[in-house]
């Protein structure tokens, strides 16, 4: 980049060698004052210098780099365009702001300009892969990056900065490849990033425990471990096998949930998920009778008192199954978010006894309104269980959110029902509106200690079937996640949820009050 930037400025210097005597003083004045970093007066002398004379491209370049607004600077490089059109690094200034500015596609238009002038230039390849990676466009500027390595082996900066696209990219094996060989040309920093690549490409394995109450005196306990391998770059395949508990003050089940993963990262705009697997209960309670008593009109789950436990002790296998697709388009775009869910509903062992599955899809689109992000959810899905027929239940949910670096605040109004009660051991009412503020907020990722949350408070009114609708009443809910990194591909993580309302799209209580709690802690241990 200095090599560039010198060829720019001896440019500048030849177009300012005609200026008159006073005028090149005053530039001079101006160039000393940006030199020693006072950028007040460079700016003051520079705007001075085109006063004097209005095709002083270095003064407009200047001021350009000087201006704190996108908008003003935009046009001035664009001005000193028209005054130098033979400079390429007057194309790639003008590239590198509108990238910053989230035009990407124009950026790229811009370097297509200076590539014209200067095909072999390092700057314009390098810096058409920035543009590209800032963009969201991992895999495309480790592929601009590449190509130049290919021609210019011995450049161990392009090497480092491929390892770099290439770890964005998901691609974990060919970024060590990159990192290995800017090491041996001597790039600084590259041995450390080497280790974390190598780190994110091997085995590894992950032991962890969950435990989750509700005020309904439910309580689950889980632990277990999964193992994850890399098949191919990028492609990850895993396998789970966790053993829990879920107990009520009159019941408890034991289960043996095993699973086997995929995950794979075709492009860093999409992104692949599934997993399928088996879930065994033993020591569930037959019962003999119904499941409970009627609804209670008024009241939250509607379930009633639960039924004591009757009869023999069974056993009961069921599959659950999901697939997820996440798209992004490039830069600030929008975000498509497509998840197919079946599993067994086991958050107490009535719900288990009876045997509920649910069977869901859901959609989560987000589009970019100006400075706002406009999401809108949609979950439709059934529950069938034992002795009952299956239930629809329909989920809608609208949100505006503003991005503000590493915190988003938003507002969102969600409506759920169902199209009948149950007596199966899950809360189904007939409608359930929610309103609520929230804000999301994430440290990043490359930190020693990264951490996310995501919390929310609000009203919400509940209709249950057959009765009038109760009164607003307030709610509030909290996630976070957190992750101490003990070295190269290995942390310690902990992520609380917790949850305070009527209604809940998976369970509530029969008083009108349901307070959920989880914390789950884990170590991934990457084997090397």
């Amino acid at each position: 980049m200095t090599r560039s930037w010198l060829a720019c400025l001896l440019l500048l210097s030849v177009a300012t060698s005609a200026l008159p005597a006073q005028t090149r003083a005053t530039l001079a004045g101006a160039d000393s004052a940006w030199k020693s970093g006072d950028r007040m007066r460079a700016r003051s002398l520079y705007a001075e210098v085109l006063a004097m004379d209005s095709t002083a491209s270095r003064a407009v370049f200047r001021l350009a780099q000087l201006e704190s607004s996108d908008e003003r600077a935009l046009a001035l490089y664009r001005r000193y365009i028209v005054l130098e059109p033979n400079d390429p690094w007057g194309y790639m200034a003008e590239g590198d702001l509108l990238s910053r500015m989230g035009h990407v596609d124009e950026a790229l238009v811009c370097y297509e300009g200076a590539h014209a002038i200067a095909p072999g230039e390092r700057d314009v390849a390098i810096g058409r892969a920035r543009v590209l990676e800032r963009g969201g466009r991992a895999h495309q500027a480790a592929d601009e990056i590449a190509g130049w390595t290919s021609l210019h082996p011995d450049d161990a900066e392009a090497w480092d900065l491929l390892g770099r696209a290439q770890m964005r990219a998901g691609r974990p094996r060919a970024a060590a490849e990159a990192f290995e060989r800017a090491e041996r040309l001597g790039a600084r920093g590259a041995a450390t990033r080497r280790v974390a690549a190598r780190a994110a490409a091997a085995p590894a394995i992950t032991p962890e425990a969950v435990s989750l109450g509700d005020s309904d005196g439910n309580r689950t306990t889980r632990f277990g471990a999964s193992i994850d391998v890399m098949a191919a770059d990028g492609v990850r395949l895993g396998f789970r096998a966790m053993r829990q508990a879920i107990e009520s003050d009159i019941d408890a089940v034991r289960g043996l949930d095993v699973e086997a993963r995929l995950s794979a990262t075709p492009s860093a705009l999409v992104r692949l998920n599934g997993a399928v697997g088996i879930i065994r209960f033993d020591g569930i309670t037959e019962n003999t009778t119904v499941p409970g008593p009627g609804p209670v009109p008024g009241q939250g789950s509607g379930q009633g008192p639960p039924t004591p436990p009757q009869g023999q002790t069974g056993q009961w296998q069921a599959m659950a199954a999901s697939a997820r697709v996440r798209l992004r388009a490039p830069g600030a775009g929008p975000s498509l978010d497509f998840r197919l869910e079946r599993t067994p509903v086991g958050f107490n062992p009535q719900l288990i006894r009876n045997h509920v599955e649910r069977s869901e899809a859901r959609a989560t689109l987000e589009l970019p309104l100006s400075a706002l992000r406009v999401r809108g959810i949609g979950r439709f899905g059934r529950l069938t269980s034992a002795g009952e027929g299956q239930n629809s239940r329909t989920s809608l949910e609208g949100a505006l959110a503003l991005p503000l670096g590493m915190w988003q605040p938003s507002l969102q109004y969600r409506r759920t029902g169902f199209t009948r009660p149950s007596l199966a051991g899950y809360f189904a009412p007939r409608l359930a509106e929610t309103m609520e503020a929230g804000a999301y907020v994430e440290s990043g990722d490359d930190g020693l200690l990264t951490m996310s949350a995501d919390v929310g408070g609000g009203m919400q009114r509940v209709t249950p079937h057959g009765a009038v609708t109760g009164a607003w009443s307030r709610v509030w809910r909290a996630w976070g996640q957190a992750a101490l990194a003990l070295g190269p591909g290995r942390s310690w993580f902990v992520e609380i949820e917790a949850y305070d309302a009527p209604f809940a799209l998976d369970g509530a209580a029969a008083d009108g009050s349901w307070r959920f709690l989880s914390v789950t802690s884990g170590l991934r241990w990457v084997i090397r």
